[in-house]
C-alpha cells in the first residue's frame, strides 16, 4: 500500500528516508512527492520511492492518504492542494486553520489553560504598540503567519520616551519618534501583533522555552515524541535555535535550574502535551498529526506560560521518534479511517516465527539424517582400518615371512 508524504523539498531528507524504512516494516510504501509532481488531469502522481535505500522514480494514482507540512499551501500550488483536499485524506487540509489571536481569545476565556495566557492584542496602529509599552514596558511583536520564529521582535522602554530594539543576537536604542519610522517602515500592515514580554530566562540570562512535541501513535492518541529545552543563546527576543540558539535535555536543564522541583514541573509539561492538542482538535473539528507547543517558565518554577502551539514543528532534534510514530499512525489511518485492509504486523510477526520454527524443525531432523550417516561412514573407516592394521601386522610378521618360500613354491607347483 503506497501513501503520500509531501514537502516542498526537492531531494527526499533523512526523516523522510527514515519515515520510509520503518513504514516498510508496516507494508507501507511511502512516496515522496512534491506539489509539482501532482497530474490533476491524469489523476496521477510522479515522485520517489525508496528502493534499495536509493530513491527511485514512480507513477502512481492518488494515493489514498497523504502526509503534508502546511508550508506546501501556497498561492502557486492552490489548484493542486484543492484537488488534493476533494481526492484523498491530508494529514493537514489548512480549513480552519486557528489564528495565535483567537486561541489567545479562546483560551484566556478557558479557566483550564486561562492560567497560561500571555496578554496579547493585534497591533493595527502605531498606537497599539505605544499603548503596550506604556502598559507594560516590555512587549515581543510577532507575524501572526509566523513559522519557526521567524521576523520577531522584542522592544522595551528604557525610558520616558527612549526605548530598545533587539531582532535575533542584536539590540539597538532609539527615541519615540524614530520608533514610529522603524514601526511604518518594518511592521505597518504586516498583520503582526503584540505580547505582553514574559521572564523565560536562564541564570545567564538567556531565553528559553521547553517545546514539547507531540505526535498521534498506532492507536490514533496523542503521544509525546519528545520534551526538549531550547535555550538562544546570546539572543534578546526568543529561545530560536534556528537563530543560532542551543538544545538542552529537559530533565538536566530543570534539575540545574529549579532543584527539587524538577520533577513536578516535569510532570506538568507532560500534561499539557496531552491537553493542549485535544483542545486544538475541538476548536478545528479534525483530527491533527503533531504539534508543537513552546512553553515559558518562571524562575520561581511556579508559572507557565504557552508562547506558542506549531502546527508544523521542527523534527531535527527527535527524527527517529517522529518517524517511529509516523509509520504507527499511517497504519492506523488506512486500516481505521480509511477502512483498508492491512496485514497486522504482530501476526505476520507470528506467522514469520511460525514459518522459521517449521523451517528449523526440517533443519534438525536433516541433521540428524545427516549426522546418522556420517557416523556410519566413521563407523565403516573405523572397521577399514582394523582390517588394514591386522592385514599389515599379518605381513609384517616372522611366520609369514618365513613360509614366503613355500607360497612361491606352490605358485610355481600350480602353474605347472
Amino acid at each position: 500500500m503506497i501513501i503520500g508524504y509531501m514537502r516542498n523539498l526537492k531531494k527526499p531528507d533523512s526523516l523522510a528516508r527514515t519515515t520510509s524504512l520503518i513504514a516498510k516494516s508496516y507494508g507501507i510504501e511511502l512516496l515522496y512527492m512534491n506539489p509539482g509532481d501532482v497530474d490533476v488531469k491524469k489523476k496521477k502522481v510522479h515522485g520517489r520511492v525508496l528502493v534499495n535505500n536509493k530513491w527511485v522514480d514512480k507513477e502512481t494514482d492518488i494515493p489514498p492518504f497523504i502526509d503534508v507540512v502546511p508550508y506546501c499551501f501556497k498561492k502557486e500550488t492552490k489548484e493542486v492542494m484543492d484537488f488534493l483536499r476533494e481526492t484523498t485524506l491530508l494529514s493537514e487540509d489548512r480549513i480552519n486553520v486557528i489564528t495565535k489571536e483567537y486561541l489567545q481569545e479562546v483560551l484566556s476565556k478557558d479557566e483550564t489553560f486561562s492560567h497560561l495566557m500571555i496578554p496579547t492584542h493585534p497591533m493595527q496602529a502605531f498606537e497599539d504598540l505605544h499603548h503596550y509599552l506604556n502598559t507594560y514596558q516590555k512587549v515581543v511583536l510577532k507575524p501572526e503567519s509566523g513559522l519557526r520564529g521567524k521576523n520577531i521582535y522584542f522592544i522595551e522602554r528604557l525610558e520616558a520616551d527612549v526605548f530598545q530594539i533587539g531582532f535575533n543576537t542584536k539590540k539597538w536604542k532609539v527615541p519615540l519618534n524614530e520608533l514610529k519610522s522603524f514601526f511604518d517602515d518594518r511592521l505597518k500592515g504586516k498583520n503582526y501583533f503584540l505580547q505582553k514580554y514574559v521572564v523565560s530566562r536562564t541564570p545567564q540570562g538567556d531565553p528559553f522555552d521547553c517545546r514539547v512535541h507531540v505526535e498521534k501513535n498506532g492507536s490514533g492518541r496523542w503521544a509525546i515524541a519528545k520534551i526538549y529545552v531550547r535555550i538562544g543563546i546570546g539572543q534578546s527576543v526568543i529561545s530560536n535555535v534556528n537563530q543560532g540558539g542551543g538544545v538542552s535535555d529537559t530533565r538536566e536543564f530543570l534539575k540545574a535550574n529549579y532543584g527539587d522541583k524538577w520533577q513536578e514541573i516535569y510532570q506538568y509539561l507532560k500534561k499539557l502535551g496531552k491537553m493542549i492538542p485535544e483542545k486544538m482538535e475541538e476548536l478545528r473539528g479534525k483530527d491533527i498529526m503533531t504539534l508543537g507547543m513552546d512553553i515559558g517558565i518562571d524562575q520561581s518554577g511556579e508559572q507557565f506560560y504557552l508562547f506558542e502551539v506549531n502546527d508544523s514543528p521542527i523534527s531535527k532534534a527527535l527524527k527517529s521518534d517522529v518517524a517511529y510514530f509516523r509509520g504507527n499512525y499511517y497504519l492506523y489511518v488506512l486500516k481505521e479511517k480509511l477502512n483498508i485492509h492491512m496485514k497486522n504486523p504482530m501476526e505476520e510477526k507470528e506467522n514469520l516465527s511460525e514459518r522459521t520454527f517449521q523451517l528449523q524443525k526440517e533443519v534438525r531432523e536433516k541433521d540428524k539424517i545427516i549426522a546418522g550417516m556420517e557416523k556410519q561412514m566413521v563407523q565403516k573407516e573405523k572397521e577399514i582400518a582394523s582390517k588394514e592394521k591386522r592385514l599389515n601386522n599379518m605381513l609384517n610378521s616372522t611366520s609369514w615371512k618365513m613360509t614366503g618360500i613355500l607360497r612361491k613354491a606352490k605358485k610355481m607347483f600350480v602353474k605347472k
